[in-house]
């Protein structure tokens, strides 16, 4: 079973209201969830799952992450044996995969890495979702 996030860094943009705005979507065996090229906030969506996974990789316990636009969110489990369920609230059905917390945090550190590189070559290094990513 598979879990992937996905961000677009062709697609960044910082609207007139501050936010950074940009396609990210998860996949979880072959399902994108919301949807491919979700344009959503990216950074913020980021930094939010990446502080949940720390989380649950520390203790078990469930924790919940929104896509900020839409009504969708990410549910994380920690099995307390180095594993995270992981489900989401997909049209049609839950959607779920249990997957190796440390296989997750690697995966979300290469995107981390990436979307961060992208925002300071477009002179955003001190907006806030920046600054928060970079601090992951």
């Amino acid at each position: 079973m598979s879990f992937e996030v996905f961000c677009d860094i062709e697609t960044l943009d910082l609207a007139r209201s501050g936010s950074i705005w940009g396609d990210v979507w998860i996949n979880i065996d072959g399902f994108d969830f919301p949807e491919s090229n979700w344009n959503d906030m990216p950074l913020a969506f980021l930094v939010e799952l990446l502080d949940a996974i720390a989380d649950v990789r520390r203790r078990e316990g469930d924790r919940r992450v929104r896509f900020f636009d839409g009504p969708f969110w990410v549910d994380l489990s920690g099995q307390g044996d180095g594993t995270v369920s992981i489900s989401t609230n997909a049209p049609g059905g839950d959607k779920q995969v249990t997957v190796s917390a440390r296989d997750i945090s690697r995966s979300l550190e290469a995107i981390r890495v990436n979307v961060v590189r992208a925002c300071l070559g477009r002179g955003w290094g001190e907006h806030l979702d920046v600054r928060r990513l970079q601090a992951q």
